[in-house]
């Protein structure tokens, strides 16, 4: 049997210990730069239309929350694998948190506005985001937006509603009229978008760095 009680490690030993305590700490953080900055590099382009207001973190800074039209969207068709969370009810509330994915065309004014709302990725062209349910409405029975399908009307997060600036940059953002911002994101082919840059009257203000 070997006696280890007396055994004390070199410091070359010490260092590679230390050394592989901090790559595990650290590879996390690593993995998800290195995600973002590849969604920035190869993401599909798309710039929404925002609303602002300006709160403050007291360990990131001060920060502007960023409110989507596409996340307020009303009278959005819906598709039947949404409405089947419904069953044959006329109108039911769906489950907060729930996963959804928003289907997005460009539109004559340069900017991507929501077209549908489903439980699974669509098949199809154009680009889609993948978001999480604040709330929901979904009804039966006929819309001029709908026709004779399902409708969707809440609340959608989708991770990229916070923008954090140099003191006071985020407070100034929000005293704008929010006609003039325009956020460009980008999103990957499994719906996942970060947040690229902010414009103003079409003019790039900020932009999230890359590896």
């Amino acid at each position: 049997m070997i006696d280890l009680a007396g055994f004390r490690p070199g410091p070359a030993a010490t260092i590679a210990a230390f050394a592989l305590v901090f790559a595990l700490q650290v590879a996390p953080a690593v993995k998800v730069a290195r995600d973002q900055s590849h969604r920035l590099a190869t993401g599909a382009e798309l710039l929404l239309a925002t609303a602002t207001r300006d709160p403050r973190d007291l360990f990131r800074g001060e920060y502007s929350v960023l409110s989507y039209e596409v996340g307020q969207p009303a009278g959005l068709p819906a598709a039947e694998d949404l409405a089947r969370a419904c069953g044959t009810q006329a109108e039911c509330r769906l489950p907060p948190d729930m996963t959804v994915y928003v289907t997005l065309a460009a539109g004559a004014d340069g900017l991507h506005h929501a077209t549908g709302i489903a439980a699974t990725p669509p098949a199809g062209p154009d680009p889609a985001l993948r978001g999480r349910l604040r709330f929901g409405t979904l009804t039966r029975g006929g819309s001029p937006a709908c026709g004779a399908g399902p409708c969707f009307s809440g609340g959608i997060v989708y991770g990229i509603e916070r923008w954090y600036g140099p003191q006071g940059a985020p407070a100034e953002l929000d005293r704008l009229d929010r006609a003039r911002i325009r956020v460009r994101v980008r999103v990957d082919p499994t719906g996942e978008a970060v947040l690229d840059a902010l414009l103003v009257d079409g003019r790039e203000v900020a932009r999230t760095p890359r590896l």
